[in-house]
């Protein structure tokens, strides 16, 4: 990414190996986001385990919030595993991000 780097967030609750987990959703967000530098100011990460890691269960949640120049993405998935939490919640942000960069491109929603 360069000089373009976008302030990245992670914050993670109630799970085991946090660290791990935080390094692997920053760089997966990080990678995302690259082709979108241009519009992106910070983008915040958070997981967390809803019934802590004793318990198992749908309970792993992931939330990801991107603020743009012109606007925010919020995108939520919940799912049994941080990692594939983690891939589907990004997969929608980049399909949000995408929509988005469309939209500017062509004037739509412009008023």
């Amino acid at each position: 990414m360069g000089d373009r780097d976008v302030n990245i967030q992670v914050v993670v609750r109630g799970a085991d190996s946090a660290a791990r987990l935080r390094g692997f959703a920053e760089d997966k967000l990080a990678k995302a986001l690259e082709r979108f530098a241009d519009r992106v100011q910070s983008a915040m990460v958070r997981l967390e385990d809803e019934t802590g890691p004793a318990k198992h269960g749908v309970d792993k949640l992931c939330s990801i919030e991107v603020k743009l120049r012109n606007g925010e993405i919020r995108v939520r998935e919940r799912g049994d595993d941080f990692y594939a939490t983690i891939d589907l919640a990004v997969d929608r942000l980049k399909a949000s991000l995408s929509r988005q960069a469309g939209r500017t491109k062509h004037g739509i929603g412009g008023g």
